[in-house]
């Protein structure tokens, strides 16, 4: 979905995981926040859609922002207009997650643009380093993760209006 421009809303949630998923906010967040990033954390986490006051469901104008976040659900629809997009993924024994990249023309420096990017993940951080207990999908003695990922065009979410 890089250089997709989705007006509506980005939502997350599933019975086992509902819609104030827990959702990690990384350092690129830290101008969007009241009280300022904790010394030395790697991420924090907050209730989806707007963990620590950041609303991620929608894109809005451009504002010079860019957030990544990782919510912790197994799947996620992503309205636009009329529109939609369902992704959903399996992964026995396995953390699973969905990744958002929100850019409203923050990123790069220089030649800014506006951009969103929903990616499955297995595991819960972006870098390894960060991860804590039951954060990284790990492989069995097997030597081998099964996963499946699906994605559709028939959103399970409710309807939500234009704001």
């Amino acid at each position: 979905m890089g250089g997709a421009r989705p007006a509506g809303p980005l939502r997350a949630g599933s019975a086992a995981h509902p819609p104030a998923a827990d959702t990690r906010l990384f350092p690129e967040a830290a101008p969007l926040l009241d009280a300022g990033w904790p010394s030395g954390a790697p991420w924090i986490a907050g209730p989806w859609p707007a963990p620590h006051g950041v609303p991620l469901d929608r894109l809005g104008p451009d504002d010079g922002t860019a957030v990544g976040a990782v919510v912790a659900t197994d799947v996620c629809c992503v309205h636009d207009g009329a529109d939609r997009l369902h992704f959903a993924l399996e992964a026995e024994g396995q953390p699973v997650s969905i990744a958002l990249w929100r850019n409203l023309k923050g990123f790069p420096d220089t030649g800014p643009y506006r951009s969103t990017g929903v990616e499955p993940m297995l595991g819960r951080v972006f870098d390894l380093a960060d991860a804590g207990p039951g954060d990284a999908a790990r492989v069995p003695a097997s030597g081998e993760v099964r996963w499946r990922f699906t994605l559709t065009g028939a959103c399970r979410c409710p309807d939500t209006p234009a704001p």
